[in-house]
């Protein structure tokens, strides 16, 4: 029913003229000013003043007897005066503006002057925020401050949202979520995330600089772009007319933590965090200009588990032995001369991370404040890249690390008192680097070992593991970001106007790097008197195939120039008592660039390489606030409209790097496999193998109707304030996406060659005499439509999301200072492709798929999906110095899928086919396997969720994302106590505790997150050519590896004054 309500709203307004509430990252003021007799009264002078800073502007009344102050400076106490003839001087002060704040504060003028606290003219903060129930989730620098914060990375806070999920926001794609820092882009020019989420950062601020922070998901405001998902968005801190500052240390030593791992067993690595750091603010010119600086340090230190074998169980989970892992080591080391240093187990891994921050805010005049602000941080992260095989050796994990920049200028202009601008420069700088780790030095081809067999006395297990460099550990981005942004802000007696601009160009230096350096897969060979394992070809030199990137020029770096830009505007006006509505027209357009016609693939399959990625989008939006009868306790909002999202950046990087003329695929299956020489690609004796004879273009292009992702949204809600200290509210959502990005291979012949008829007549897209018999691997360049080239991807816009939410939540403001806030989300998510972005290959390596890796027409749940998500969080009530802050965040049903274990349909991807499920009682399958399925499904160790999906689906092939994991949750916990002393009491030395995950403090199972990711049910052994069709084994024991972090403890020391 909420759903069908929700759609009837959304296609109804959509066809109006739209937009939504002006709230950037400032906050408003405004108010009726009214006679003895409560009579509006026009001409009144208002002049409002941050008494810490001494912002000062001033407006009058209209004829209506309203006034308003737009876009503010956060902070404050602030002063409201009110000046007529005939009336005393009125003061209204003690209001602090928080992030999109709308306070309302009425002035009645009297013969005899009055100063009145906003406590007792307010009346609840709650209200202020009216306008925001149902839309976002803001956390203020106080509340930040008391929760339990990991690292004291802000923007894990994001989880704090009921809409947050595996992903992104709102059941969209992770390049749907915007981040802004001051009202500004700090999204990663390179692919989706905040400036330094590439390599999973701390932090791309420090958290001493950010005064609130911010999850947007349904504000309907026009400035808000570039945010189909939603907007991640934090404000920064400010200097005020006192000397303030603060040192600290945060400190989670080893003997903090838990002294087992996450699994339970014992851990024998360093897992600790320490930071420090300082901030510094004031006035460098008393209510003029101030100042504020901070900067913060961190160095991290956990433990990295490669292969770390020491249970049974964990040889279940890992699918291997100690003495196999011995055994490869032994012939690695011997034949490929990997070092003698250890290369599985538990190693120590240590990441260190600088934040920097300044900011200068000028009161030029009553009518300007200019802000100009810088950001720095600096992130080197040291064995933080993993591969893509099951068990990577330590040597090939590479390093990261990331330098990004933001400098930032802003200046509000009052102009009149009915008009206020806004403008606002920025230029953005990230550079990211990726290398081999230390032990190799530089980079060489890598060597991946399939189907090598551990026994075990519950029978065979089966692993794949890789020796050799990291496959993109030579890539690296340099990235130039400008921005432009004005908003002007118009009042008229009864139309509040807003009018802007938004500019953005990114300079986008790349250089791409996976398989650029080639792969090696080696596999079990042969039948009968002739076979041979995986661990004897490696042994023997026998790689099964080997494929590379390789470079057709000295410096394949490409130069990607990308506008988006965007003009806006909207009006607010009352419609009726407590009714008011706001709308507006955002109009986007935005220009990728574009690769030149290949005429030879154009020739042989009319596919063109010229297509442009650009486009012009109308974004109407349309929100309605009623406050029910004026009486400040009913809230009723509704709104609709259209955003504009964003594309994966990477997607440029593919479609400029892949031409033709940059690099040509080496793809070489079973004969004319060259035979490696891993000692001589070490010592610089020998290189990777190029192959010119066999080098063939690969393809990524743009389809012609590639276009910008959309995102329709509509929510409802109803929030009721019981009374000043407690709201409770209900929420539907309707997030529909269309137009999302999706690779499909156009060089592939249009039918399968034959079909599987044991498994369901899945489709193979390969001649069935070209599969090798021995371990039944394909050849994916006999499903060519010319063999003149490989892969051609074409970037198309089929791909589209429907998410459905409803959210009830509360807040509860109890005794002098608690507050505690809750939610509760059932979300329904389905897609037909979560494709995200990044290297053009993983778009199909992302989709299972039955057999057609190209239709998009089957809809599931999406990689994003989950069900239900608790949220708690919040603060004690202060006593005698004493401060708690807790929170609890849960979340279940999120989603896998199972795969066969090959590349069964022959299309080059070897993870995106979906199992079939045999079914155990059918004789035609094979005993050993129908045993091995009826096996797994009596292991009691086994997780239930994985039989439960085997169970669902058997007898046909398992729906993608059809696994439901169950529910799991973290509670952390913070303590502090400060107290006062010198001059004043102005200066305070706060000691604080933190413990994470408290449930596993108590029990080692407990805090663990024992969910399930997409992976393999089966394993490929062989193919057999007079049935056509493939020989499996089981491959999965059902046992989940535990996933999180064990309980650790912080304690902080921060002196302040």
């Amino acid at each position: 029913m909420m759903k069908n309500l929700l759609v009837a709203v959304m296609l109804l307004l959509s066809f109006a003229t739209h937009s939504a509430i002006a709230q950037t990252t400032q906050a408003s003021i405004s108010g009726v000013v009214t006679d003895e007799q409560k009579k509006p009264i026009p001409g009144v002078s208002v002049q409002i003043k941050n008494n810490s800073t001494g912002f000062t502007t001033r407006t009058s009344t209209n004829a209506q007897g309203e006034y308003t102050f737009k876009e503010l400076p956060l902070g404050g106490p602030y002063t409201v005066k009110a000046i007529y003839i005939g009336y005393a001087e009125q003061n209204r002060t003690g209001f602090m503006l928080n992030q999109g704040d709308a306070v309302k504060i009425a002035i009645n003028m009297q013969e005899t002057s009055q100063n009145l606290g906003g406590v007792e003219v307010n009346g609840s903060a709650l209200r202020n925020k009216a306008q925001q129930f149902g839309a976002s989730t803001e956390i203020s620098s106080k509340t930040m401050n008391l929760l339990p914060v990991n690292g004291r990375n802000f923007s894990s806070l994001t989880d704090l949202s009921p809409l947050a999920g595996p992903g992104g926001i709102s059941g969209q794609l992770g390049s749907s979520t915007n981040f802004t820092i001051d009202g500004m882009t700090a999204k990663n020019p390179t692919s989706s995330g905040s400036t330094t989420s590439r390599s999973g950062a701390p932090y791309s601020i420090s958290i001493e600089s950010v005064r609130e922070f911010k999850v947007v998901t349904n504000q309907y405001d026009v400035s808000l772009g570039r945010s189909g998902g939603g907007t991640i968005s934090a404000v920064t801190k400010s200097g005020t007319n006192e000397t303030t500052g603060s040192a600290f240390a945060y400190n989670r030593a080893d003997f903090l933590a838990s002294s087992y791992d996450i699994r339970g067993n014992k851990r024998v690595n360093d897992f600790s965090t320490y930071q420090y750091g300082f901030s510094l603010g004031g006035p460098i010119i008393k209510d003029k200009l101030h100042y504020f600086a901070a900067w913060d340090h961190q160095r991290d230190s956990r433990p990295l588990l490669i292969a770390d074998i020491n249970s049974e169980a964990d040889e279940a989970r890992f699918n291997i032995t100690n003495n196999t892992l011995n055994n490869f080591l032994a012939v690695a080391r011997n034949k490929y001369g990997v070092a003698n240093s250890p290369q599985f187990g538990s190693f120590s891994k240590k990441r260190g991370t600088d934040a920097g921050f300044l900011r200068l805010d000028w009161q030029i005049d009553e009518k300007n404040l200019l802000t100009v602000r810088d950001n720095y941080t600096n992130d080197r992260n040291p064995l933080g890249l993993a591969d893509n095989t099951g068990i990577n050796f330590y040597e090939s994990y590479g390093n990261d690390k990331n330098v990004d920049n933001s400098l930032l200028a802003t200046l509000r202009s009052t102009i009149s008192s009915k008009v206020t601008n806004e403008l606002k420069l920025q230029h953005l700088y990230t550079y990211q680097a990726s290398t081999q780790n230390d032990e190799l030095g530089f980079a060489i081809p890598r060597a991946v070992v399939s189907n090598l067999e551990s026994i075990t006395p519950s029978g065979s297990r089966f692993a794949a593991v890789q020796i050799g460099g990291h496959r993109f550990g030579q890539e690296g981005f340099t990235n130039n970001v400008l921005q432009l942004v004005d908003n002007f802000y118009y009042n008229t007696d009864k139309i509040k106007y807003t009018f802007g601009v938004d500019i953005m160009y990114t300079h986008a230096k790349s250089l791409y790097g996976s398989e650029v350096n080639g792969r090696f897969t080696f596999n079990r060979s042969g039948t009968g008197a002739t076979a041979q394992t995986a661990l004897q070809n490696f042994d023997n030199l026998i790689p099964i195939s080997y494929y590379r990137e390789v470079p057709l020029v000295d410096d394949p770096t490409v130069i990607g120039k990308l506008w988006n830009t965007a003009i806006y505007g909207q009006m607010q006006t009352k419609l009726g008592k407590g009714l008011d509505f706001t709308g507006g027209l955002r109009l986007d357009y935005s220009k990728y660039p574009t690769s030149p016609l290949n005429q030879q693939l154009f020739d042989a399959i009319g596919v063109r390489t010229d297509h442009k990625l650009k486009q012009f989008l109308i974004q109407p939006r349309i929100q309605f606030n009623w406050d029910v009868n004026e009486k400040h306790t009913d809230y009723v909002r509704l709104g609709a409209g259209i955003f504009g999202s964003d594309v994966n950046n990477y997607v440029t990087i593919n479609n400029l790097t892949f031409d033709g003329k940059h690099f040509a695929t080496v793809d070489v299956t079973g004969t004319g496999v060259p035979t490696p020489n891993f000692i001589g690609y070490r010592n610089g004796t020998a290189t990777a193998p190029t192959l010119p004879g066999l080098q063939i273009p690969t393809i990524n292009t743009y389809a012609e109707d590639a276009k910008i992702p959309v995102v329709y949204k509509a929510n409802l809600s109803y929030n009721k304030l019981i009374n000043d200290k407690i709201r409770i509210g209900i929420t539907g959502y309707a997030t529909l996406a269309r137009n999302n990005y999706m690779y499909v291979d156009r060089n592939m012949v249009a039918n399968p060659f034959f079909t599987l008829s044991n498994e369901g007549n899945r489709g193979v897209y390969v001649p069935a005499n070209t599969i090798i018999a021995g371990n039944g691997t394909t050849d994916w360049k006999t499903g060519r439509l010319t063999n003149a080239f490989g892969r051609v991807l074409e970037m198309n816009s089929k791909g589209k999301v429907n998410q459905f939410a409803v959210v009830v939540d509360g807040t509860w403001k109890y005794f002098k200072d608690g507050e505690i806030s809750a939610s509760f989300t059932w979300n329904d998510a389905k897609d037909n492709t979560s494709f995200n972005g990044n290297v053009a290959n993983s778009a199909t390596l992302s989709l299972p798929v039955v057999d057609d890796p190209r239709n998009l027409s089957n809809m599931t749940y999406s990689n994003g999906q989950f069900r239900n998500k608790v949220v708690v969080y919040g603060t004690l009530p202060s006593f005698y110095g004493i401060k708690a802050g807790i929170r609890y965040s849960g979340i279940g049903g999120t989603r896998y899928s199972l795969l066969s274990g090959g590349n069964t349909n022959g299309d080059f991807v070897a993870t995106n086919d979906l199992a079939y499920i045999f079914n155990t009682s059918n004789t035609s399958v094979p005993a050993a396997l129908r045993t091995a399925l009826q096996t797994l499904l009596a292991n009691g160790d086994a997780s239930q969720s994985l039989k439960d999906y085997i169970t669902k689906y058997e007898g046909t092939f398992a729906e993608r994302n059809g696994g439901i994991n169950g529910f799991y949750g973290t509670f952390d916990l913070r303590l502090a106590y400060q107290f006062k002393f010198g001059s004043n009491k102005k200066q305070s030395l706060e000691i604080s505790g933190d413990l994470f995950n408290v449930a596993n403090l108590f029990k080692k199972t407990w805090g663990t997150s024992e969910t399930l990711g997409t992976q393999a049910l089966y394993a490929v052994t062989g193919f057999d050519p007079a049935s056509s069709n493939y020989n499996y084994r089981l491959n999965n024991t059902g046992v989940v590896i535990p996933t999180g972090n064990p309980w650790q403890a912080q304690i902080g020391l921060r002196y302040g004054f």
